[in-house]
């Protein structure tokens, strides 16, 4: 974790995102942005983190340990995701871990000189039960998604990331998010170009069918 010392930076990223309305507390004058190299971790799940962050830039990868010392991604965010706030704010030990998949910059609030302040804020608490209460959902929905086959897991995961039909995800990465062995995506992205969904390019694939895709990804097909 690296501290960048650019005030005007880090105003232009509260105004951006309007991560002000978060909160009643004047955000600019307790906050300021870290840059985390990637595969670096923001939070660990030994202990609570130092900080309240607001991811801007880059995205993270949130994931526990099963019984078998197996990442299990419980769900990969991109900007702009509040994080810590389930734990780290109460001092309770986090359940999983946030590391980031790319280079990544967030605003950043330091819980040991600010946590009372937060806490004491009527419109952050009702901000953070809103976040818990969703997250609260895609838990069940991360429950229900891993009986799904891995080419519908697959599908949705293409079409929700990729921009003018080009997905240029990391695939290792896309295998950790999907909860799937990196052998067996490669080879359900081939069974997809084999059957004329998927086409590779230089630095990404390119969608060729997206109807095809759709299917798939509803498990209709």
């Amino acid at each position: 974790m690296k501290k960048i010392v650019e005030p005007s930076r880090l105003s232009s990223y509260i105004q951006n995102y309007q991560l002000q309305s978060y909160l009643d507390s004047d955000l600019l004058p307790i906050s300021s942005l870290y840059f985390f190299d990637q595969e670096e971790h923001l939070i660990r799940a030994e202990a609570p983190s130092d900080y309240l962050y607001f991811l801007v830039d880059g995205s993270v990868m949130i994931y526990s340990y099963s019984s078998d010392t197996q990442n299990i991604c419980i769900d990969h965010s991109q900007p702009v995701t509040l994080l810590g706030e389930a734990s780290s704010l109460w001092e309770l030990l986090p359940q999983s871990n946030v590391k980031a998949i790319s280079p990544c910059l967030c605003v950043g609030i330091s819980l040991k000189k600010y946590r009372h302040l937060l806490q004491q804020d009527v419109r952050f608490l009702q901000n953070i039960c809103q976040i818990l209460s969703y997250r609260l959902n895609s838990g069940v929905t991360l429950a229900n998604s891993l009986t799904e086959p891995v080419e519908t897991r697959l599908a949705k995961f293409i079409l929700a990331n990729s921009q003018n039909n080009q997905f240029s995800f990391q695939l290792t990465t896309c295998a950790s998010i999907l909860n799937v062995s990196y052998r067996h995506l490669l080879r359900t992205i081939t069974n997809f170009k084999e059957e004329h969904i998927l086409k590779k390019e230089k630095n990404y694939y390119l969608i060729q069918d997206t109807n095809a895709l759709e299917i798939i990804a509803e498990n209709l097909s």
